[in-house]
């Protein structure tokens, strides 16, 4: 009854900071003015789990050592929250040798829902990775860990390199569509949408990909939650739209 109460006081907390946001949105913009995206984290933890949630190393399918790792694009908390039944999670890849990753995702008690190979480019970037329509859809107020496995060998080994982190879907507003703009980016971030907001930015950048704002937001976006070292690569090339196989 407790956690019941808990998610019930959180879905009503965040549909009252909508509520506030979309009035302060509608009463503050002024035509010609980017909307500014200023992620506000909502203080959810990751779920403590025997297997762990923090990221390991990925650094034996490295090409180039000296930068930045393998990494979810995750506010410190290792955890962000959606309202997509099937959401996309963004992980940065930097240049490796590993021509394919196994991503999977699970419930809290380790049953698996979705699993499947990733397709990885021989350069830099933000690898995209959005569970298919024929995927099972997250359940609201459920927490789940995905996981993309770094396949350096022939074939993916039981000590592959991995990094994992934990997605909570939330029920959905109706009261925007939603739309790939930085209007629809700010007031997800406002409201502590994690996984939205990147996915909202990371299709305008696709849609725009000479809009300066948008990769300006995209990096600030990043840089808010500590992820300074990849928000500067980011920026310099449009992220990569992921196919699984």
């Amino acid at each position: 009854m407790l956690k019941k109460n808990k998610f019930l006081f959180g879905y009503l907390l965040l549909g009252a900071t909508l509520l506030i946001v979309l009035s302060s949105i509608t009463t503050r913009s002024t035509p010609g003015i980017a909307a500014k995206v200023t992620f506000r984290p909502p203080g959810d933890r990751a779920p403590k789990t025997s297997s762990g949630a923090a990221s390991r190393d990925a650094s034996a399918c490295i090409a180039n050592q000296t930068g930045a790792a393998v990494t979810p694009l995750l506010p410190t908390t290792n955890i962000g929250l959606t309202m997509a039944e099937r959401p996309t999670v963004f992980v940065y890849v930097p240049q490796t040798n590993a021509k394919k990753a196994f991503f999977s995702i699970q419930d809290e008690e380790s049953n698996h829902i979705y699993e499947s190979s990733v397709s990885l480019l021989q350069k830099p970037g933000v690898v995209e990775v959005k569970l298919p329509e024929d995927a099972p859809g997250l359940k609201i107020g459920k927490n789940y860990k995905w996981s993309l496995v770094m396949i350096c060998t022939a074939d993916l080994e039981p000590d592959s390199p991995f990094v994992s982190a934990w997605v909570r879907r939330v029920k959905a507003h109706p009261v925007n569509n939603w739309d790939a703009t930085l209007e629809s980016a700010s007031l997800l971030a406002q409201i502590g949408i994690w996984y939205d907001t990147l996915s909202t930015l990371a299709q305008l950048r696709r849609n725009q990909p000479n809009n300066q704002a948008a990769l300006a937001s995209w990096q600030e976006l990043l840089e808010s939650v500590g992820l300074n070292a990849i928000a500067k690569r980011c920026c310099l090339a449009a992220v990569s739209k992921q196919t699984t196989d």
